[in-house]
């Protein structure tokens, strides 16, 4: 069992519904950063959303969250990993979609909207997992570019935006945009409010 940091609870309910925080973590600590963060959006402030997993494959995550106790039932998954292996898209969850490659970023700007405008949750959340996975597939411009319109789509749309990346492994221009687009901060648990 993961210990959740409770300090991203208290902190997060600084935030409004149209912020967009960049959540900036390592990768042995990626999960339980991911778990501090959706636990309080899910259960404290009863949200719902789509989370699109670009690093493990939705029903891995889904798995991983329901060990903790956590009911992902008002979570849509868009899955970007899974669909290229055999038997990928065969999952026992009704709540996972895919999109073929990680290089269709319009795609899954699509389907998120998509999602969005079929929930019938009153406040939403969209998680980007991760930044650094979509830079291993696309060109760093075309990337920023991308976030861009992403964090912009949403935060028109009173729609919450959290964008996990993994520093070091996320290119310089990508990272530097996301300080400039983002209104807000999770740096391996410490949130820091502009």
């Amino acid at each position: 069992m993961i210990e959740l940091d409770q300090r991203i609870a208290e902190q997060l309910s600084e935030v409004s519904l149209n912020s967009s925080i960049q959540v900036r973590c390592g990768t042995s600590n990626a999960f339980m950063v991911t778990a501090s963060v959706l636990v309080p959006l899910l259960h404290s402030f009863e949200m719902g959303g789509v989370y699109i997993s670009a690093s493990r494959g939705a029903a891995e995550m889904i798995e991983a969250l329901e060990g903790l106790g956590l009911s992902t039932e008002n979570i849509h998954f868009i899955d970007l990993v899974s669909s290229g292996f055999l038997g990928g898209t065969e999952v026992p969850h009704d709540n996972v979609s895919f999109v073929d490659s990680p290089i269709m970023l319009e795609s899954v700007l699509l389907r998120t909207l998509f999602h969005m405008r079929t929930t019938t949750n009153e406040r939403n959340f969209v998680f980007l997992d991760s930044v650094n996975a979509l830079a291993i597939y696309n060109e760093s411009r075309m990337l920023a570019e991308y976030l861009h319109t992403f964090i912009n789509t949403f935060r028109q749309r009173d729609v919450l935006s959290v964008i996990l990346n993994v520093p070091d492994q996320t290119p310089p221009g990508v990272l530097a945009n996301l300080d400039l687009y983002c209104t807000d901060m999770v740096d391996r648990g410490q949130v820091v409010i502009h």
